[in-house]
């Protein structure tokens, strides 16, 4: 693979890395990582088929809002499970730093 990516490609594991650490830490830090793990694992099998579907029809378009990438994540379902295992990760983080109180 050269240097510029094209939509139908996967993205180099790096690259994959890059992008999931990003989303993961963006659903935390909005404090929207129930969400995201509600979406995502709803979807299921459909999540994958349906930004493969979206990816062939709307690529270009993709490309030109700046998701396509984001989009080439969701097409591998190991992905999306590294995504809620990274979601669950930095929320338990979170959790451990919060100040307890005392009963």
């Amino acid at each position: 693979m050269g240097s510029e990516w094209k939509q139908w490609e996967d993205l180099p594991p790096e690259e994959e890395q890059k992008i999931i650490e990003r989303m993961a830490t963006f659903f935390v830090k909005h404090k929207m990582g129930l969400v995201a793990q509600m979406i995502l694992e709803s979807g299921g099998p459909l999540t994958s088929l349906f930004a493969e579907f979206w990816m062939g029809l709307y690529g270009p378009y993709f490309d030109f809002l700046g998701v396509d990438k984001y989009m080439a994540i969701m097409r591998k379902k190991k992905n999306l499970k590294k995504i809620l295992e990274r979601i669950d990760e930095l929320e338990t983080g979170q959790e451990s730093k919060k100040p307890q109180l005392l009963p």
